[in-house]
């Protein structure tokens, strides 16, 4: 994959890699990785709110366990759309 990135964003990346004691790409990988997981876990938690999916498939999707979902869930004050048979389910 090759990305195009201005030069001020490259000096960015630049300046925190030094701070943190990384080589550049180290850096960027680690930023990517933390950003696909906070994008799926964004994604998952707006599908289930509008109720387009289950906890189930917003687990799936955020690549974590049905219980570390439901604690980012509460952590962010999301109402839960859980029902008693769902809850069952889980269990």
């Amino acid at each position: 994959m090759n990305l195009r990135l201005d030069e001020d964003l490259i000096r960015e990346f630049e300046e925190l890699a030094e701070e943190e004691n990384l080589d550049r790409s180290a850096l960027v990988k680690k930023i990517l990785v933390e950003g696909l997981q906070q994008e799926r876990l964004n994604f998952a938690i707006q599908k289930y709110m509008t109720k387009d999916i289950s906890i189930e498939r917003a687990a799936e999707i955020a690549k974590l366990s049905i219980h570390e979902l439901i604690s980012n869930l509460s952590k962010l004050g999301v109402p839960s759309n859980l029902t008693p048979e769902d809850i069952e389910r889980i269990i």
